[in-house]
């Protein structure tokens, strides 16, 4: 095993080592990067009570004046510039060179009377986390190369032998161990890293392409490889502390490859400018650097770039505002999933999010040479509550009625200036119309739902009959307590077992009543507190002698009389007619 000899090494390679000892130790912790200094910190740790500080030097010897000088200057940069702004629990100097008395002496007096405790990090303590640590050391002052090729053999030859007309438990047991060596010696080969390696049924072409790196933990690469027509290989490298990326990174150089004036290189030049994402590019893999394992040969693919999860989370909580031309607020939505990126080259920015139902879903592009663009996208509604996605189709069915929409801190001040949309384009786009027609749909749920315990939610229109989307229209129109005036051509009844006679006028009314159900494709939802009625206000026998002869549960066949006019309603059940 490789041991560090720290008065040999480079002092900065020592400085490098152990500020990733540390940050492995705490993978909670981070190293600053600032644009001037280092603020007295080279490591902090987070707790829940303040930071754990320390900084790193390289001296392996006794220390000089100058050394001293150095020490004393970083502890007044820290008091100065890091202390009265971050809650600080502890400070410690960190050296491979084990203190003497004199020197804890000289240390504590020092960084006395800060209300702080402050510590020194010595060789002794250094030599353990390295010893626990061998990956690590063997990264910075050995050859992991020949280390990974080592324990790879030994993974691979790590799988017990299993004879012939061995039970189906000791297969098994035999594969997991096979598979739990190779894991197991990947994981100790990187030190900033860990593997997780599957081998899954099925085609790669045919899976989610950013399935596997949605993940409660960060996910820093995923590589897919097609080992034959029904099995591939999934490996994942999840990072083993918040700054592995920075100890390790992980770089890839491609060349994509995209037609001139292209919808691929109108994608590419915006992921360029503003850092949009894009997806399924053609191009070639022309290197790839950062730990073993990954894909090291070049060659063609396709490409997508997606912006890291949590990219928004820093961001104030932002809404979308839709104005008239006198800076009136029409409609405002809160933007939920915020996501931000910036340009690779240049100073724009995009900026992703969506209404609180998660339909209506907004891209905007930021900083560009002409003007802020603005992308609205509309997704599925089936199964979704009608409360959360009538606000986004409001905003859209009014678009063509006002001056247009700002990105605001929510609340707040405006992030982005006024964009317009084009008239041509608005006039063009089927939205707004749809919109304006699925309000009133919306709205029809909605009164629906206010007269039910159900869950009342959108249904999928492709299994609904444009009849059903009208008697439900209707039906919400008679729960508002309107009443449909409409005609008809015949009604059949039955004849009651009551023994009052059958009417002898030539024409009279007739009210009939029946449960009030609502049909969502297929759902049948019963409004049991209310009932429909319908009066015919001028009907007459189709048969006037069948009429007279009929006998109770006789079918009677009505026709109108003088009018076929006829009122429909909806009334609590037990209402009497007025």
């Amino acid at each position: 095993m490789t041991t560090v000899n720290w008065e040999r090494e480079p002092g900065e390679k020592v400085e490098e080592f152990v500020a990733a000892l540390l940050l492995l130790k705490y993978p909670h912790g981070n190293q600053p990067t600032p644009s001037k200094g280092d603020r007295g910190v080279d490591v902090r740790v987070e707790h829940p009570d303040g930071f754990d500080i320390y900084q790193v030097k390289r001296y392996s010897r006794p220390l000089t004046a100058g050394q001293v000088r150095r020490v004393e200057d970083s502890w007044n940069t820290f008091v100065a510039q890091t202390l009265p702004v971050l809650p600080v629990r502890s400070w410690t100097l960190v050296t491979p060179w084990e203190p003497t008395n004199p020197r804890l002496d000289w240390l504590a007096q020092l960084t006395a009377g800060h209300g702080i405790p402050t510590r020194w990090m010595g060789g002794r303590t250094l030599d353990g986390l390295a010893a626990g640590n061998p990956a690590l050391v063997e990264y910075f002052f050995g050859d992991g190369g020949q280390r990974l090729a080592r324990l790879m053999a030994e993974a691979l030859q790590g799988g017990r032998e299993v004879p012939p007309g061995a039970p189906a438990e000791d297969l098994l047991d035999a594969v997991i161990a096979r598979q739990r060596s190779l894991a197991t010696a990947l994981n100790e080969v990187d030190p900033f890293y860990r593997y997780e390696v599957q081998i899954r049924s099925g085609r790669v072409r045919e899976q989610a392409w950013d399935g596997d790196l949605h993940s409660p933990v960060p996910v820093a690469w995923v590589h897919y490889r097609q080992l034959d027509d029904d099995s591939y290989l999934l490996m994942r490298l999840l990072p083993r502390c918040a700054e592995s990326l920075r100890l390790r990174p992980i770089t890839t150089s491609m060349q994509l490859e995209v037609p001139v004036g292209s919808p691929e290189q109108q994608a590419v030049e915006d992921w360029l400018r503003y850092g949009a994402p894009f997806h399924d590019v053609p191009g070639t893999v022309t290197s790839v650097t950062g730990p073993p394992g990954l894909l090291r040969s070049p060659g063609p693919g396709r490409f997508s770039f997606m912006i890291p999860t949590g990219s928004g989370e820093d961001s104030p909580d932002l809404e979308i505002r839709l104005l008239t031309a006198d800076g009136t607020v029409t409609h405002t939505l809160d933007l939920v999933d915020v996501q931000f990126s910036r340009g690779v080259d240049g100073p724009g920015r995009w900026l992703s999010g969506t209404d609180r139902s998660g339909v209506l879903r907004f891209q905007v592009w930021l900083n560009g040479p002409d003007r802020n663009r603005i992308n609205m996208t509309l997704s599925s509604t089936v199964g979704k509550s009608p409360a959360g996605v009538l606000p986004a189709m409001q905003m859209l069915a009014d678009l063509p009625a006002t001056t247009g929409l700002v990105v605001a801190v929510r609340g707040g001040r405006p992030l982005t200036s006024l964009w317009r949309p084009d008239e041509s384009e608005v006039r063009a786009s089927p939205l707004p119309a749809m919109a304006r027609w699925t309000v009133t749909f919306l709205q029809a749920l909605l009164t629906v739902q206010g007269h039910t315990f159900h869950r009342v939610t959108i249904p999928d229109l492709d299994e609904v009959t444009p009849e059903q989307i009208g008697e439900l229209i209707q039906l919400a129109r008679l729960l508002r307590g309107e009443q449909v005036r409409t005609t008809w051509s015949q009604i059949t009844m039955t004849r009651g077992d009551s023994g009052d006679p059958p009417p002898t006028d030539p024409e009279f009314g007739v009210l009939l009543t029946s449960p009030v159900q609502v049909n969502l494709a297929g759902r049948q939802i019963l409004l049991d507190d209310y009932q429909r009625r319908v009066l015919y206000h001028h009907a007459r026998p189709a048969d006037p002698r069948a009429l007279a002869s009929a006998q109770p549960g006789d079918s009677i066949h009505l026709v109108p009389g003088s009018s076929a006019e006829a009122t429909i309603a909806v009334v609590p059940v037990g209402d009497h007619p007025g």
